[in-house]
């Protein structure tokens, strides 16, 4: 990146110097928001439901739970916050961008000098969430047990060019902030709430918005400096504090799931991750297939959706959020209750988020609403005979119904 650069006591903080400087931070921030949700999503996937899978007992499951939900409703932020920088990119001259590297990536491969990985619910994963979410300043309490935890502490004595995320928001706001002319795009390609079913999201037409936006995703990120209790750090700082309550209090307490770091069904050679872990197991592969595909599809549907404008585009923004919870959810969940491998004892599967080559829907909505309808029945179809499978999780046959009433509710956008 060629930008302009000062200095922030050992680090170097570059600046954004030309409009391409914005547009590659944006598009960094991008994949780090992206990322992160599957990250997230992967973590709380892990986390068990049930007394009868041992590790915990009936009196701790609601607090599981809990940590669950919390982790999920983050994940969901982390997805808002990625269609609010497709809007920042979009007002600068872009396009939405949702391509990311495959899992996992070493510390090297973002500034931050923090790996992205696919990891169970443990210690060591929420240290690492709160390292990417952490603000520049803390209270002494945070600081204390932070300062204990050796995932915080960059490898090699490295430091990096941004301490998290949010400071990477103040590059990109001064890029705004300072750059000439750098609103060139037509405020009606905006996305808003009436397109995507992202109440917070914020159309961004010139500085006033820019600004908003950027400081809406840095308070349900890191919080401000006199309230850190509701936003992503705090959130996962009291799930870390209290897991290692827990942990201290019951010596057999076990959370989390048996699963694979960093799953993939990818070829290892051509997805960019060779420190994947593939999962080998048939019927597992085939649903791990089943949920990439899916997720795939949601991402273009999306994609489409901040690109176009129209009922179609509407229809197909609103289809893809709903899929989320719907379909994306319940498949993650099922493919934490199959095995990886081929052995009875083999740790679970877990969806690995893998992406391929990326063709995204043309602008033409008649086509746009041909292959998503095209897509939904074939994966409808896939899932029915997943779901016929001995092994079959009970989620599937929800799954290929829910796909089926998206491609109704496309087939009628108002």
């Amino acid at each position: 990146m060629t930008s302009a650069a000062t200095t922030h006591g050992t680090i170097s903080l570059p600046h954004p110097a030309t409009r391409a400087d914005l547009l590659a931070m944006l598009a960094e921030a991008c994949e780090l928001e992206h990322g992160l949700a599957c990250s997230y999503l992967y973590a709380a996937f892990s986390l068990k439901q049930d007394a009868s899978e041992g590790g915990l007992t009936t009196p701790q499951v609601p607090l599981v739970r809990q940590w669950a939900a919390q982790i999920f409703f983050v994940a969901a932020q982390e997805m808002l916050h990625l269609a609010q920088a497709w809007n920042l990119l979009v007002a600068a001259g872009g396009a939405p961008y949702y391509l990311r590297p495959n899992f996992p990536q070493r510390s090297n491969y973002y500034p931050l000098h923090l790996p992205l990985t696919l990891k169970p619910f443990s210690v060591d994963t929420m240290s690492g969430f709160v390292a990417y979410e952490k603000p520049a300043t803390i209270s002494p309490h945070h600081a204390k047990l932070l300062n204990s935890l050796s995932r915080l502490k960059p490898p090699g004595g490295q430091q990096a060019p941004f301490h998290s995320i949010a400071q990477l928001y103040d590059r990109i706001l001064e890029g705004f902030e300072m750059l000439p002319e750098v609103f060139v795009a037509d405020p009606a390609r905006q996305t808003g709430r009436d397109t995507a079913d992202f109440p917070d999201l914020i159309p961004v037409t010139d500085r006033d918005s820019a600004s908003q936006a950027i400081a809406r995703i840095r308070f349900q990120g890191e919080g401000v400096a006199d309230d850190r209790q509701d936003c992503h750090f705090g959130v996962f700082m009291k799930i870390l504090e209290a897991l290692m309550e827990e942990q201290r209090k019951d010596k057999k307490f076990q959370p989390a799931r048996e699963a694979e770091s960093n799953p993939t069904v990818l070829s290892l050679a051509t997805s960019g991750a060779p420190d994947a872990t593939p999962i080998t197991h048939n019927y597992s592969q085939d649903v791990a297939v089943m949920f990439d595909s899916t997720y795939s599809l949601m991402l273009k549907m999306l994609s489409y959706a901040f690109s176009a404008s129209g009922p179609v585009a509407r229809a197909v923004g609103k289809e893809a959020i709903r899929i989320m919870p719907t379909v994306i959810k319940p498949l993650g969940e099922a493919l934490m209750l199959l095995p990886s491998g081929g052995r009875p004892d083999s740790r679970r599967a877990g969806p690995g988020f893998g992406l391929t080559r990326h063709v995204p829907f043309p602008d033409d909505p008649a086509v746009a609403l041909k292959l998503s309808l095209e897509r939904l029945a074939q994966l409808a179809k896939m899932c029915d005979e997943l779901a016929e499978h001995a092994e079959a999780p009970k989620h599937l046959k929800d799954v290929a119904d829910r796909l089926r009433l998206a491609a109704q509710m496309l087939e009628q956008p108002s």
